[in-house]
């Protein structure tokens, strides 16, 4: 018996790497439902980061608002359980003035000399690595994002938490996508999924988290590819959550439906409203952003002058401090608020609190510091609704106009207007109160507001659509590919990178740079197509391979791609590639006899043909 226990100690570590290759070639993607799986998983992470996120930056805010500021800004409901119970001080100008200022110096320095990637709102951030850099996220940003906007929002800036819980699930998304060795396509959408997982989370909107995700992309157009996905995550983050900090939606809300039809004319006045402040605020902040941007001063000293601006408006307007949702309760809850000075209220109050927080915002998150754009946008939303419900009631006593359901509507037209993402802003405000009641009034205002504001943007790097997105350039010509038949323009195919299911995966990495191909067509002695083995995904370390020699064969390893005949169209080719993320597809006749395959170029070059054929007939 001595010596089998020998012989396993001196190879059990050769068992382990053949493992550890098999288990890589398990977990590599396969296809749509290895997506959803991992879509899952994304959530889950995201859902634990949002928790971890917010607990932290709730005892930095009740520490710093109520030790040193002597200011309760008021919780929301579903926050609750991120209270923490601090005796108040004396109120305190001084901490008022100074303390957006230090925490802008503090984010600065982290920012300028740790990770300039966490500077701004961070969405346009996600926005930018989907179209433009393959969805690929620095593994770091989303620990820097999250610190960045815990100081940022703990001394005081204005601004939301959605920015760094988004880039939180968006950055294990894309970094879990880099591991798995897949391609852009699918880091994309891991990305994508990692973001509404962070957004359905921090907001308690499983689907409008999820379609926020797949909307806030484009201008006119939503990555319906992303959208089950998105969902899997969004619930997921959502579910796990809820169970870290309790069920419940945002805002406790009373029971309310349209029922008067005579308000719908106020409604369609709040549409107007939002656009009107949307156009400024858009303009405003990237007024702001621009001339920070090309201020001829150190970075780092950017957000801490932003702080400066913010804190001479608080010793004012107090109201604007962080995301403001503590005060949307209280106006939902019918409590009577006054501004903290001057004794203002009503449609004053709220028409210059909403006008003040556009200035404060955009010099929080223009300025360089981190903190997000959407939590903001709610809550200058929810002023202009609580704006023109307040001045319903003062002409118009006798409709029994209520303020809280004119507040809630703004809230999600406004964000419908200045992020062009009016589906998005109608399902998460209906998540965010836990019921659709409200979707009416809704429609018609998100609508109106997204029709009026179709020139601008508060995300630069929104594209009009898909057409017009790095991401999706095939998909213009995907309608000709699909007309275009495979025997019309092949009689043969390529063989070179076809080989035996039974070779070791040693000698086809020996192999593999004669022949200059990374994924390889595998057939059976009787040349049957059995499918696909990517070294791009499975692969030995060199210090390995001789001692795995012949030890793990490709058949062991192989992805199940399916193939396609030569009277298939060069359309269904290409989808193939995309969804299994491989460079090549095999041919095979109707007894699945392998006849060869196509790559990438040879579906190019048949379309090229294709497009000078069509336009020497044109001419």
């Amino acid at each position: 018996m001595l010596f089998p226990w020998l012989n396993w100690m001196s190879f059990g570590w050769l068992y382990e790497v053949i493992s550890l290759v098999k288990i890589k070639s398990l977990l590599a993607i396969q296809g749509p439902r290895s997506i959803y799986v991992y879509s899952l998983l994304i959530g889950l992470f995201s859902g634990v980061g949002a928790y971890g996120f917010n607990i932290l930056l709730s005892y930095t805010e009740s520490l710093t608002f109520s030790q040193l500021i002597g200011y309760d800004p008021g919780v929301p409901a579903g926050d609750s359980f991120f209270s923490f119970p601090f005796a108040p001080r004396q109120f305190s100008y001084l901490w008022l003035f100074l303390l957006p200022a230090l925490g802008g110096l503090l984010s600065g320095l982290i920012i300028y000399f740790l990770c300039p990637e966490a500077a701004g709102g961070g969405t346009d951030s996600l926005i930018k690595s989907f179209h433009f850099n393959e969805g690929k996220i620095p593994a770091k940003l989303p620990f820097y994002k999250a610190l960045v906007t815990i100081i940022t929002l703990g001394s005081g800036g204005s601004g939301g938490k959605e920015g760094p819980t988004a880039q939180i699930g968006a950055g294990f998304g894309s970094t879990l996508g880099s591991l798995l060795g897949v391609g852009a396509r699918a880091r994309r959408t891991l990305m994508l999924a990692g973001t509404a997982g962070g957004l359905g989370a921090i907001f308690r909107a499983p689907l409008g988290g999820a379609i926020t995700a797949v909307e806030m992309v484009y201008k006119e157009d939503i990555e319906s590819d992303s959208l089950v996905p998105c969902i899997l995550s969004s619930v997921s983050a959502y579910l796990t959550y809820s169970s870290l900090a309790g069920k419940g939606s945002v805002f406790a809300v009373a029971e309310y439906s349209l029922s008067d039809y005579r308000h719908i004319p106020f409604y369609i006045i709040l549409g107007l409203v939002c656009f009107a402040i949307g156009f400024l605020f858009v303009n405003f902040y990237h007024f702001v952003k621009d001339h920070f941007a090309a201020w001829q001063i150190p970075n780092y000293l950017k957000p801490a002058i932003g702080g400066l601006v913010v804190g001479s408006l608080a010793i004012f307007f107090p109201e604007v401090l962080g995301s403001g949702f503590g005060l949307l309760q209280k106006m939902v809850n019918g409590d009577h608020l006054n501004s903290y000075h001057f004794s203002l209220n009503g449609p004053v109050f709220f028409l210059t609190i909403a006008l003040v927080k556009i200035v404060s915002t955009s010099f929080t998150v223009g300025s360089g510091s981190s903190a997000g754009l959407l939590g903001p946008s709610f809550f200058i939303g929810g002023m202009l609704g609580a704006f023109v419900g307040s001045m319903a009631q003062i002409l118009f006593p006798s409709m029994g106009v209520l303020i809280f359901p004119f507040m809630l509507v703004g809230m999600g037209s406004f964000f419908a207007g200045v992020a062009r993402a009016p589906i998005a802003g109608m399902v998460m405000v209906c998540d965010m109160i836990g019921s659709y009641e409200l979707l009416p009034p809704l429609m018609i205002v998100s609508v109106i507001a997204a029709i009026l504001s179709n020139k601008i943007s508060i995300y630069r790097h929104q594209v009009q659509n898909r057409f017009q997105s790095p991401s999706h350039h095939w998909d213009m010509n995907q309608d000709i590919m699909d007309r275009i038949s495979i025997s019309k323009h092949f009689s043969e195919f390529r063989k070179f990178a076809i080989v035996s299911n039974s070779i070791p995966l040693t000698e086809l990495q020996t192999q593999a740079p004669g022949i200059q191909a990374s994924d390889f067509i595998l057939t059976d002695n009787d040349q049957k197509y059995k499918g696909i083995v990517s070294l791009r995904k499975n692969r030995i370390l060199p210090e390995y391979e001789e001692h795995l020699s012949k030890l793990i064969t490709c058949e062991e390893i192989v992805q199940d791609v399916p193939a396609i005949k030569a009277e298939d169209t060069l359309g269904m080719g290409l989808r193939v590639m995309l969804q299994y993320d491989v460079d090549k597809v095999a041919i095979v006749n109707e007894h699945e006899d392998c006849l060869g395959y196509l790559r990438y170029i040879d579906l190019f070059r048949a379309y090229q043909s294709e497009i000078k054929l069509y336009s020497r007939k044109s001419d």
